[in-house]
């Protein structure tokens, strides 16, 4: 199950995991850091770690980015 009726949709991963895309999208580039991505949460007040690993495995396991730390990558479409 994505979202829980029990859990709050402003920290759930899939919400949290469109804040990350929001913010890469926003800076028009390939990669980011992971520092960057934690301080953009801060701004949607979402502080702790485990929201923040809940969205980026969102995406790692949607095929959406990759990691090379301490970046996350966006994957080409031909990969």
């Amino acid at each position: 199950m994505l979202v829980s009726k029990d859990e709050n949709i402003k920290t759930s991963a899939v919400y949290v995991a469109s804040l990350i895309l929001k913010k890469i999208q926003k800076q028009k580039v390939d990669k980011i850091s992971i520092f960057e991505i934690s301080k953009e949460l801060k701004k949607y007040n979402i502080t702790r770690y485990r929201h923040m690993f809940f969205g980026l495995a969102f995406l790692f396991s949607s095929g959406i980015i990759d990691f090379k730390e301490p970046f996350i990558y966006i994957k080409n479409k031909n990969d």
